[in-house]
């Protein structure tokens, strides 16, 4: 475990998939953020809770992508969908420290070409940091030799209450539109408007409990250069969280589907259905396969660079 420290936070990171793996703001007892105590205890789970996603975050439909005249196929662990890149991907793997500071650490991973039925030697690294502004900074690179598909998301379950489950959290993204999905968790390839819909966050207001919330928000159409604020998350004991990123999605999941017997993790909490918020700053998923997305292909050469932000506030000094 890699514990990082400010004069405001505290962070673990487990390098079983760069997994920000718990997360502690001054004056706050609990972790905001779903974890496990050890690698163990975290593949025994697998929720990937607090995990690097990818080299494909999200779904794949029937797992194949085409890059160029090639169609590759990816792993199907969904029946014939592939979700975040099988069993063995980033969040399946350990990552190497290249670099670790008190309050940062920067891990490495290599994907050998063919590895996870996707051409190209890639390279990944992922930065965790902690600022004295109470701001939790990741910063994920990847390049590779031969044109390939990269879209990485970062998977931590939000609570930021220490309460059973998220019902008195609040919610605002900064999104008008959204993916509409199938029954298997595909986007259909609509663009919808989120007006009418349970995924109208356009202004802020409570979460549910009672119906499952799985599909991506459109912040924009392209991956932009600076973080810009994508969501704000409130609990009901006034601790709050901003979500800065750079991604052109927001998968937005509210734990309706977290095992209902699964052990405690860290100390006082109990992995179960809408114990925590998934808010997962990705490209937009099944890019691939949808002309009308904006495509996830990275070329040789060319250098993937994803910035997130998760800034703290509490009614705490």
């Amino acid at each position: 475990m890699i514990i990082l420290t400010s004069n405001t936070m505290e962070a673990h990171i487990l390098p079983r998939g760069a997994t920000l793996a718990g997360l502690w703001i001054k004056g706050v007892t609990h972790s905001l953020c779903l974890g496990f105590a050890d690698r163990d205890s975290f593949s025994s789970c697998p929720i990937y809770a607090g995990a690097l996603v990818g080299p494909v975050a999200n779904r794949i439909s029937r797992g194949r992508v085409r890059i160029g005249s090639k169609v590759y196929q990816m792993p199907s662990n969904e029946g014939t969908t592939c979700l975040h890149s099988g069993e063995e991907g980033l969040h399946a793997r350990d990552w190497q420290v290249t670099d670790q500071t008190p309050s940062s650490v920067t891990l490495a991973l290599s994907l050998p070409d063919g590895a996870i039925g996707l051409p190209g030697h890639r390279e990944f690294t992922a930065r965790y940091s902690l600022t004295l502004d109470r701001s939790l900074s990741l910063v994920i690179t990847a390049a590779t030799d031969l044109e390939t598909v990269v879209n990485v998301a970062h998977h931590p379950y939000w609570s930021l209450d220490d309460l059973p489950d998220i019902s008195g959290h609040r919610l605002k993204i900064q999104a008008d539109s959204y993916l509409p999905v199938d029954d298997t968790g595909l986007p259909t390839g609509e663009i919808a408007s989120v007006a009418g819909t349970r995924y109208d966050f356009r202004h802020t207001r409570s979460l549910s409990v009672e119906h499952p919330l799985d599909a991506n928000l459109c912040l924009s159409h392209d991956r932009v250069a600076a973080p810009r604020l994508a969501a704000t998350l409130v609990g009901a004991t006034g601790v709050r969280m901003n979500l800065l990123t750079t991604e052109p999605g927001l998968q937005i999941y509210n734990g309706s589907g977290l095992p209902s017997s699964a052990p405690s993790a860290l100390p006082g909490q109990t992995i179960k259905p809408y114990a925590g918020i998934a808010l997962e700053p990705q490209g937009w998923p099944d890019a691939p396969n949808r002309s009308a997305f904006a495509p996830v292909i990275l070329t040789q050469g060319a250098r993937y660079r994803q910035e997130t932000t998760y800034r703290f506030a509490s009614n705490s000094p």
